[in-house]
């Protein structure tokens, strides 16, 4: 076998080593993004992480998102699509989740020092189980999720 025949195999596993420790890094520690600002509210989960699988206001049932599956995280607008407890116009929450879809934006920080996050989340919810969606609306009525609201 020549020494170049030789070589090409090395540097073939050499770039794969390198490809597999950058992917390794890349979106990991500082530079990671996360969703708001971590502590946003008294009971809340999921604020200040990446890619949640779930999120919640620390309130009633509707301000609970879960099941989150995520799409572009990382990308200037971030979907999931996941559930969540819906209201009924009688008067309390349908027996079922019904579907939500989130849109993550503005990537900012919230924190001086801290990751870089998406500062606005909007949401749309299903009219009730196995609806369709309704309009966009900001998720909380919030025009930042790095504030506490109020």
């Amino acid at each position: 076998m020549t020494r170049w025949r030789m070589r090409v195999p090395f540097v073939a596993v050499a770039a794969a080593l390198v490809a597999i420790a950058l992917a390794g890094t890349a979106g990991s520690g500082a530079n990671r993004v996360v969703l708001g600002r971590a502590g946003l509210l008294r009971g809340g989960t999921g604020w200040g992480t990446a890619a949640p699988a779930t999120i919640f206001n620390g309130g009633d049932p509707s301000g609970r998102a879960f099941r989150l599956r995520w799409s572009g995280w990382g990308t200037p607008v971030a979907y999931a699509h996941g559930l969540t407890w819906v209201f009924r116009r009688q008067g309390g929450y349908y027996e079922a989740p019904g579907a939500i879809e989130l849109r993550a934006s503005r990537i900012g920080k919230c924190v001086a020092g801290g990751p870089p996050a998406y500062t606005r989340l909007a949401a749309r919810v299903a009219t009730h189980p196995g609806g369709p969606l309704g309009r966009w609306f900001a998720w909380g009525g919030w025009t930042t999720i790095c504030r506490r609201p109020g």
